[in-house]
């Protein structure tokens, strides 16, 4: 049966929540849904399928008053089935707005796209105050299991676990020539203390991979960028590591990588690791909170690393360098993703409408 749906959005651009978002518009809208795209920010990069409101737009042009009058009109005239809200929510008061003004005759299906739940409850140690800025029709939806059981334990709520499917139509390899890079393993991400990216220079420093030729490429920017450089430098690594900015098409440099590295200290579903996988790349992750567990099946399609140990990251690099191991577990890449696929994802979400 068809749904009016609203899926609630920071923004159409840059952070994989919001990819998610804007995914789901396409598959939601191929299934014959009726979506409406609601971002708060002006900033539209990501392709999406139904009607969108830029409240970002409105914000621009209105005070503070007017855009909230606008904001309460648009979603007392619009009645959905189901918002879908994907945005982070750690400011309390607002949150109580949302809920108590604007979404009160809703039911609203909160998403939890990450294992730091402090970015979706503001005073977490205050589980019914960390509760009460939430809709009184709603159901959580998280990404994985381990946040699933996390959420449990900390705030005693009842939740689904939907994954986050890849959207085949996002990997264009026709639009970025092979790499000049010779062989590499790649690091893709934003250059933040959370990536941890100096842990994953430190292990590859520790192992056989330059002595062989085999350079580190790291995609990405931010704030981390300068300090690792410095490492870079202390580490007399300069000819080996490469840094490159971000790219909305990183799928050929994913491609033509000898394994992708996961360093992070949490995560929530790491989609580079589905996306390499599906490019058949093998994967180094370390076993960190959450995510890499319910993607990677270690020495089968790729290696899990005891979380945060370097040294064991080290060996499992090293360990790119047995072929026939290697050449066994690149034979492996897409054990597995067929729990990912979209169609399978979406027939998860429309279970779930139907039993809302």
């Amino acid at each position: 049966m068809t749904k009016k749906i609203c899926i609630l959005t920071d923004s159409l651009s840059s952070g994989g929540a919001e990819k998610v978002a804007a995914n789901m518009s396409i598959a939601l809208s191929k299934k014959g849904h009726e979506v409406t795209v609601f971002s708060m920010q002006d900033i539209i990069n990501y392709s999406y399928n139904g009607h969108l409101y830029n409240f970002g737009l409105i914000k621009l042009k209105h005070n503070r008053i007017k855009a909230f009058i606008k904001l309460r009109q648009f979603f007392k005239e619009n009645t959905f089935d189901y918002i879908i809200d994907h945005r982070l929510r750690d400011k309390f008061f607002k949150e109580v707005i949302f809920s108590k003004f604007i979404f009160n005759a809703s039911h609203v299906i909160y998403c939890i796209h990450n294992y730091r739940l402090e970015y979706y409850f503001s005073f977490l140690s205050k589980p019914w105050l960390a509760i009460y800025p939430h809709a009184k029709n709603r159901t959580f939806v998280t990404v994985c299991k381990t946040i699933e059981e996390y959420l449990y334990s900390k705030l005693k709520l009842e939740s689904v676990t939907i994954y986050n499917f890849l959207n085949f139509d996002d990997i264009d390899l026709s639009k970025e020539s092979k790499s000049n890079y010779g062989d590499y393993v790649i690091g893709v991400g934003r250059l933040t203390n959370i990536k941890q990216f100096d842990k994953l220079i430190r292990s590859y420093y520790n192992s056989n991979l330059h002595q062989q030729g085999i350079k580190l490429l790291i995609l990405g920017d931010g704030p981390e960028k300068k300090r690792l450089r410095s490492l870079i430098i202390n580490l007399q690594l300069n000819n080996d590591v490469v840094f490159l900015a971000f790219r909305d098409n990183p799928f050929n440099l994913i491609k033509n990588a000898k394994a992708l590295a996961l360093t992070s200290k949490v995560e929530g579903f790491p989609m580079v690791l589905l996306e390499a996988l599906t490019l058949n790349v093998p994967v180094v992750a370390f076993n960190c909170k959450s995510g890499p567990s319910e993607i990677i099946k270690n020495n089968v399609n790729g290696f899990l690393v005891d979380n945060q140990n370097e040294e064991d990251f080290t060996l499992a690099l090293n360990k790119l360098l047995d072929n026939f191991l290697y050449n066994e577990i690149k034979k492996n890449t897409s054990l597995g993703l067929e729990v990912f696929l979209e169609d399978k994802v979406i027939q998860e979400w429309e279970k779930l409408f139907n039993q809302i």
